[in-house]
């Protein structure tokens, strides 16, 4: 899945286009610091958690704390997974089109 389709599916709950707007810039944000090297993966990582955090939290109002958490860090776990695989594919894009 893409970041863009994650970050979606993540906001897709709530209402609010300016919180919608918030939480998706922030975490194209994140995104953004990992691939350019500016913050150490454990920082990006920690962000991110307290962010998926929140909005888990704000949308499954009735999961116990427990699997707020538990959800929180497999999406956590997904999300550094595509940052992973869209900097790969970004560097490899931008070292390949000069050449042509």
């Amino acid at each position: 899945m893409s970041l863009q389709a994650m970050i979606l599916s993540l906001i897709s709950g709530i209402k609010d286009p300016t919180l919608r707007i918030d939480i998706a810039s922030t975490v194209n944000y994140l995104f953004g610091l990992f691939q350019a090297g500016a913050a150490t993966e454990g920082q990006i990582r920690d962000s991110l958690y307290e962010i998926l955090y929140d909005v888990i939290r704000a949308t499954y109002s009735d999961l116990t704390d427990e699997e707020v958490k538990k959800k929180a860090a497999t999406l956590t776990d997904q999300f550094m997974r595509t940052f992973k695989v869209e900097s790969v594919k970004r560097r490899v894009m931008t070292r390949i089109r000069p050449q042509i």
